[in-house]
């Protein structure tokens, strides 16, 4: 898991976030909860934040530091309760031990900064005798630096993302997203490994000694359902006990998850301005070889090829005497298809008009990113719970799987963001699902016999060979597209007065830049370009790997370079199709259509390129004015105001003489 993983989630959350980063460092700091939870990584990620401009420093510190002096606190309580005998031995514990042994109260400072052994540490001190004002002098040190030097440590980073975020190319941004998905899943992995193990003794330990309080016992034979429920769901050593009352918390988690999404994508209208801005950035950045790419891998999540899939690895399972495993990837799929299905059917969204390939069904959400989850997720899933792969490479491939398509349908426009972020959602729930029924029914299904394993394998290799000549033939032809008719403004002043004519500029975040100044009229985009540049403004390279090298060396140095990126901005959710760089800015320049009589108009908007204070758009706009030439006109906008820039809604019609 990165820093990057945490921030959007955290940034939505708001205020809450302060609870949400507080709480992760409590329960990190816990013996129970600690090697399952990412506390430290909340608290980078919270001090990220707090650079970009969405949590304050010492409100956070506050947060941090009282979580991890409870989350102590309630380590050292439950080790006095349960005792030598009640606390069940484990790894984390000896290395704590270790430690604290070593080092003494030092350790409780030193053992806040090693992750799953901070939980340990407080522990490890109940069990040794460590005197109370000791404890509480150490444990409030220890809380305090962690706050201080991760929240610190966060804004670093926070601060390198706020740099190089915006410069980095398109094709960066989905490997980049890739790998952290790995490594989240991975970790999340990992986490689950060590921490499971620790839960289920820890929770058995507690129920064991509360069992032996009399009003518990009372309690028991007064209400002896409720108590025998209450038991069973929280038995570590039953597979419909501990483990089922876990799955069934997450599955209700996602469902709230994928109920916040649908309910963002209806009534919050930046979720569906992201969307247009990525599906325009995706559009832009469309190249033969990548859509070449993108349209065959995207075939694994063709109907007929993921159901022929799907039946291989049932089939498969099922040959192997893996019973149980066949029935979760049967319900998996299955319930992922229904489920995608009728969701289409309610929400009826459409599709994107820039689309690649022609879709008849609807948009919301997408089926290929639910079935990468609920087929390939489930089934990396199944071969690593079945030992037949580790479980880096069931991480690797399942999520690599999973995001690599989700990836395809947003470059190629067939899904919007939030289409594909749902469908991930939706495939998650009926992958738990099927896992869940396979461990339930993991020791009652077997399944032995020559004669079915190999009819089996001859029906699943069939089965697999079908797929692969569906995913090579049965493959779409692209939408073919005529020549676009170009907006005809007669009115260029009553278009403004009304918003027809969009002047907003945004980066792909939303965050507001100078909106258009100056239209010009009479230069097509390659003539305009001309002209600046004869007066020494300089084209801006296309993002790739020296022009965000140049644009970093910029940010680093304070110095200009002139091979720099620049971040991409959107008029009406569509990048500028060109961008220019001189002493008084960055200029942005867009088509807009044409006049009355058939001249080409160029909206153009203007920008500060370091953000410093004192720069003026107005003078800034006075310099491109007299690089273009022409007559000049001014129309009444709409003022806007961002940070260190204002505009004061004059935009001014420049008309252009000298052909085209």
């Amino acid at each position: 898991m990165t820093v990057s993983d945490i921030l959007p989630a955290l940034d939505a959350l708001g205020i809450w976030s302060y609870w949400i980063i507080g709480l992760a460092s409590l329960l990190e700091g816990w013996w129970l909860t600690g090697p399952l939870v990412p506390g430290t990584l909340a608290v980078d990620a919270g001090g990220a934040l707090v650079r970009l401009g969405h949590l304050d420093f010492i409100d956070l510190i506050w947060f941090v530091t009282l979580g991890a002096i409870l989350g102590g606190e309630i380590g050292w309580a439950s080790g006095k309760w349960l005792g030598r005998r009640g606390v069940p031995p484990g790894r984390g514990l000896a290395r704590a031990q270790t430690l604290f042994t070593r080092y003494g109260g030092v350790a409780l400072v030193l053992g806040r900064f090693l992750g799953p052994v901070a939980g340990f540490v407080p522990l490890a001190a109940a069990l040794a005798g460590m005197e109370r004002r000791r404890f509480v002098l150490w444990n409030v040190l220890g809380g305090v630096l962690f706050a201080l030097t991760h929240v610190s440590l966060g804004y670093l980073a926070g601060d390198v993302l706020a740099r190089i975020g915006p410069y980095l190319p398109r094709p960066v941004l989905p490997l980049a997203l890739l790998a952290a998905l790995v490594a989240l899943t991975w970790i999340a992995t990992r986490s689950l490994r060590r921490g499971v193990p620790v839960i289920r003794r820890g929770v058995g330990a507690a129920l064991h000694k509360a069992a032996g309080w009399h009003w518990v016992a009372r309690l028991g034979e007064r209400h002896p359902r409720v108590a025998r429920f209450l038991v069973a769901r929280l038995d570590p050593a039953r597979g419909r006990g501990l483990l089922a009352t876990a799955i069934t918390v997450l599955v209700v988690y996602l469902v709230a998850l994928f109920i916040d999404g649908a309910f963002d994508l209806a009534m919050v209208p930046d979720t569906v301005a992201l969307d247009q801005r990525v599906a325009q950035l995706a559009h832009a950045y469309w190249s033969p070889g990548a859509l070449g790419f993108a349209g065959w891998f995207t075939q694994a999540g063709h109907v007929p090829v993921a159901t022929l899939v799907a039946l291989a690895c049932v089939l498969g399972f099922a040959a192997a005497g893996r019973r149980a495993a066949a029935a979760g990837m049967a319900v998996a799929v299955v319930g992922n298809a229904v489920t995608v299905t009728l969701l289409k059917l309610v929400f009826g969204r459409a599709r994107p008009e820039l689309s690649y390939f022609l879709e008849t069904s609807h948009s919301f959400p997408s089926g290929h990113a639910a079935i990468s989850v609920a087929l390939y997720g489930t089934l990396a899933l199944m071969l690593w719970r079945e030992r037949v792969i580790g479980p880096t490479t069931a991480v690797v491939a399942g999520v690599g799987m999973a995001s690599g398509l989700g990836f395809t349908r947003v470059y190629l426009v067939e899904h919007f963001l939030s289409d594909v972020l749902n469908g991930w959602v939706v495939g998650a729930i009926w992958m738990v699902i099927g896992f869940a029924l396979a461990e339930g029914f993991r020791h009652r299904w077997a399944l032995h016999g020559p004669l079915w394993r190999r009819a089996g394998l001859a029906a699943m290799a069939a089965c697999l060979i079908a797929a692969g000549g569906f995913a090579l033939r049965d493959v779409k032809d692209p939408v073919a597209r005529g020549a676009v008719a170009e907006t005809v403004i007669r009115d260029l002043r009553a278009r403004v007065a009304s918003g027809q004519f969009p002047v907003e500029v945004v980066r792909l975040d939303g965050e507001a830049l100078p909106p258009v100044s100056l239209v010009t009229v009479g230069l097509r985009q390659e003539a305009l370009v001309k002209r600046l540049e004869a007066v020494g403004w300089v084209r801006v390279p296309r993002p790739d790997f020296w022009s965000v090298a140049a644009a970093l060396r910029a940010e680093l140095t304070q110095t200009a370079q002139p091979g720099a990126a620049v971040p991409p901005a959107f008029r009406a959710a569509v990048p500028a199709a060109v961008a220019l760089r001189a002493p008084e800015g960055v200029l942005r320049v867009w088509p807009a259509g044409v006049d009355d009589i058939g001249q080409p108009m160029m909206a153009l908007a203007i920008a500060s390129e370091d953000g410093a204070r004192g720069w003026s758009l107005t003078e800034a706009r006075r310099a491109v004015m007299s690089a273009i030439g022409g007559t000049a006109q001014t129309i009444p906008g709409p003022a806007a105001k961002g940070r260190r820039w204002s505009f004061d809604g004059q935009i001014l019609r420049l008309e252009v003489g000298g052909g085209v």
